[in-house]
């Protein structure tokens, strides 16, 4: 019983976090952790034998998304969320999710080849990482509207939070000057090759695949766990077959319902690309009923304040809302300026024009609201 419990206890030995150079020729740097202890590689004798190995990816090396995702996605699927952003081919860089928050995934994204080197490079240290995590990974999250910065040498590492949670990093050259005006902050900045402020490590997601220890199976089983356990196969195996049946019976179903919505399809691909399609032409009509609500709104505010006039004719063709507004015969009421329709056009992101009738007593007002993505 003692030696199970000492194998579940957690380890309460500190870190020793080793980060590459930039450049081949610029030496490792190390920090421990708990502790002010730091330096160029290598570090005082003994310290890489009594505390935990973790190897720190530099900022500069790498890329950091927020994108959203629907749940469930596997890890060979994250690259898939990035194909608009990615500059080399996927099998060529690794992706790692590092929290899901509100629906959004932040991922971040390195070389293979460059974590490849520098994993043989700390074996050629005579070091073994029990972790790998980003730079940014070592500041602490940031609250809702809150702005962390850690002046960090040649680049600035920017941690955002907003109401919902989400954390954006940014890491922004030291070369291009001050940071983007979104970005600044008026809370202290910290410096340093480390930062003064940290996260809490040991909750942090471990970027290594752990090694798999094989075991023989059944080996720690008795005679009648054995016994139980084939017998709970075979009823997954019934299971699973029962499940499979009802698969095989609701394709028909999930065809033709595809079919409804996509039109007639011969592929997986075919069906993949014109649901893709539907959700694209959904998506976009949603944006433009956004849009119409907006002016709606605007409108009825103005007509609310001016009673001569009102709505005598409307017509919407997917990108321009035509409104024809006329004014009562005896009104002495002008027509608003086109810099109104303007104002109104632009909280929903569109264009207005504005033409009055020859004798002033309708106004047609053309809203586009714009091409889409």
């Amino acid at each position: 019983m003692s030696e199970r419990w000492s194998l579940r206890r957690r380890d309460t030995r500190g870190w020793l976090l080793v980060r590459p150079g930039l450049a081949p020729d610029r030496p490792w740097q190390w920090r421990r952790w708990p502790g002010e202890e730091a330096g160029d590689w290598p570090p005082p004798a003994g310290h890489a034998q009594r505390d935990r190995v973790a190897l720190v990816l530099p900022a500069a090396r790498c890329s950091h998304f927020l994108v959203p995702a629907p749940p469930g996605l596997k890890r060979h699927e994250w690259p898939l969320l990035l194909d608009d952003q990615l500059q080399q081919p996927s099998e060529q860089v690794q992706v790692f999710a590092l929290a899901r928050v509100a629906g959004h995934l932040q991922l971040l994204v390195v070389e293979r080849a460059r974590v490849q080197g520098w994993l043989a490079d700390a074996q050629a240290l005579g070091i073994e990482p029990e972790a790998v995590w980003a730079q940014m990974q070592l500041m602490p999250p940031a609250g809702a509207g809150e702005v962390l910065a850690w002046h960090c040498g040649e680049e600035t590492c920017l941690v955002r939070g907003d109401a919902e949670g989400r954390q954006q990093w940014l890491v922004w050259p030291t070369a291009l000057g001050d940071v983007p005006e979104d970005w600044r902050t008026d809370a202290e900045a910290f410096s340093g090759v480390w930062p003064q402020r940290w996260a809490a490590l040991e909750r942090l997601p471990n970027l290594l695949e752990p090694r798999r220890t094989r075991i023989r199976p059944g080996g720690w089983l008795t005679p009648l766990q054995r016994r139980l356990t084939r017998c709970a196969a075979l009823l997954g195996l019934c299971w699973a077959m029962l499940a499979l049946v009802q698969f095989v019976n609701q394709v028909p179903v999930w065809k033709a319902q595809v079919q409804a919505l996509a039109g007639p399809v011969s592929t997986v691909q075919q069906a993949t690309r014109s649901l893709a399609r539907v959700q694209a032409e959904q998506a976009d009509w949603r944006v433009r009923q956004e849009q119409l609500v907006v002016l709606e709104q605007g409108l009825d505010r103005w007509l609310g304040a001016q009673q001569d006039w009102g709505v005598a004719g409307s017509h919407f063709d997917g990108r321009t809302w035509r409104l024809v507004l006329g004014g009562h015969a005896r009104s002495q009421v002008a027509p608003p300026p086109a810099s109104n329709w303007q104002d109104l056009a632009q909280t929903a992101g569109a264009t207005a024009s504005a033409e009055p009738s020859e004798n002033g007593a309708q106004l047609t007002v053309r809203f586009d609201l714009g091409a889409l993505p």
